[in-house]
């Protein structure tokens, strides 16, 4: 069973209002509290499409509804983990780039706090680590990557 702390990457498996069960990378681990049976309580925030509210809770030994992002080596993460772990990398080297934080706890809106330089820095050396593993692993699914993001405009 995982531990988790605010703050902590996570994927989620959920019910999404449109497209029926969904998986859902580099969600953000809001709260957590002790709990006797399931170790601990954790509240996530969700995709937008979810049919449950967000902030939603989960138990920490519930194996098939939440894992942390990084919960295996690199090496063995399979393609669509490695993407995802990827974009966020990248997301998070950016100049201005943040991070949501909810400072007051689940009952409150959340707040974007910008990464220090030397966090960012270590995120840019995480992005090429990925970048370099997924096309390791597997040229078609880092090929896909590579086309999918230049189909999107870098914002300016």
């Amino acid at each position: 069973m995982s531990e988790y702390e605010r703050g902590d990457r996570v994927a989620v498996l959920y019910l999404s209002k449109a497209n029926g069960t969904c998986l859902a990378y580099n969600r953000t681990v809001i709260d957590v509290e002790p709990h006797a049976e399931h170790g601990q309580r954790v509240w996530v925030n969700m995709p937008h499409d979810a049919s449950v509210g967000s902030p939603h809770d989960f138990f920490a030994d519930d194996s098939e509804g939440i894992w942390p992002m990084e919960d295996e080596p690199v090496e063995d993460q399979l393609p669509v983990r490695l993407a995802a772990n990827l974009d966020w990398y990248i997301a998070a080297a950016a100049p201005d780039s943040s991070r949501l934080t909810w400072p007051s706890g689940r009952g409150h809106l959340p707040v974007r706090v910008p990464f220090a330089d030397k966090a960012r820095a270590l995120h840019a050396r995480m992005a090429c680590h990925y970048l370099h593993q997924l096309r390791a692993v597997d040229p078609r699914a880092f090929e896909n990557w590579v086309a999918q993001h230049k189909a999107t405009p870098v914002p300016q």
